[in-house]
């Protein structure tokens, strides 16, 4: 087998591995895997006929090994294990891996191999990254929100809710998950501000100004969203002309006070106010 090493990637090992495996479906191979701890075997290979016609009568053998910031992965050939999802990666090893050769098949299965290769390290290099927090939070955002609309899709369709409510509750639900988008781009933000501070990138005044500008731009953005909601439920009915108005004061209500209670605390955080000064305006905000 050839060898390749990588180091400081940040590889999504799991990714790269289906991502192989979905180069050879769209190829034409038919595929087999199996994953033990820190490994993971792949094998491919085409159709009967066809490897008879080409006299390639073995199976592209894929092996890889180790952490998302260090692996290995081997290429070569070897028999098809007919027991590799029971018998796991052994059954291929002992099933005997070789480098590919010479020969009529060895010309068209050296030229696969250079075309795997390139595809390889361009997954490494580009795609099969490991997630942030913030992506894995956005990816969950997304699938909740399309098991809700499903749920919802399936109670309008056996009749338990009707068009109007329907179409409600949907627009909710999509909000409801920008809301969360919005939150966690800027929860993200956030953290690279406190990163930029803790490693001497920004001075401390540097950052509050920062961190203040980022939470008014997004109370800006959230309120400017829920009033196109809220324009939204008006033209369709759901609301009347007296209900907007009165939603809507309430929002802007909300935001402005949310917006000058995170002033007051990064005031109190940066000790131009004490705790006690800090309580007494929270108190005369709400009242």
């Amino acid at each position: 087998m050839t060898k390749k090493t990588y180091r400081d990637k940040n590889c999504d090992l799991d990714v790269l591995n289906k991502q192989i495996e979905s180069w050879f479906s769209d190829q034409g191979y038919e595929v087999q895997g199996n994953k033990a701890e820190g490994s993971w075997c792949l094998q491919a290979q085409k159709t009967e006929g066809w490897r008879k016609a080409v006299g390639a009568s073995r199976a592209f053998t894929i092996l890889i090994e180790g952490q998302p910031n260090d692996f290995s992965v081997e290429l070569g050939t070897g028999e098809w294990a007919s027991n590799l999802v029971a018998g796991g990666v052994a059954a291929v090893l002992t099933g005997g891996v070789s480098i590919i050769g010479s020969g009529l098949a060895t010309g068209w299965a050296k030229k696969i191999e250079g075309d795997i290769w390139k595809f390889i390290d361009e997954q490494i290099i580009f795609k099969a990254k490991m997630k942030s927090a913030q992506e894995i939070a956005v990816l969950k955002e997304q699938e909740s929100m399309q098991d809700k609309l499903k749920q919802l899709q399936d109670a309008f369709d056996q009749g338990f809710i009707d068009e109007v409510a329907y179409q409600a509750k949907k627009k909710e639900i999509e909000h409801k998950a920008q809301d969360h988008l919005k939150n966690n781009e800027l929860n993200e933000k956030l953290l690279k501000l406190k990163n930029a501070l803790d490693s001497g990138i920004l001075s401390s005044e540097e950052y509050e100004k920062k961190k203040a500008e980022l939470i008014s731009q997004s109370s800006h953005a959230e309120l400017d969203n829920k009033l196109s909601q809220l324009r939204g439920a008006l033209a369709s009915g759901i609301l009347n002309q007296e209900e907007f108005d009165v939603k809507a004061a309430q929002i802007q209500k909300e935001i402005a006070f949310a917006e000058k209670l995170k002033q007051l605390e990064n005031a109190k955080n940066a000790g131009v106010i004490t705790q006690e000064e800090f309580e007494h305006k929270k108190a005369e905000l709400l009242s």
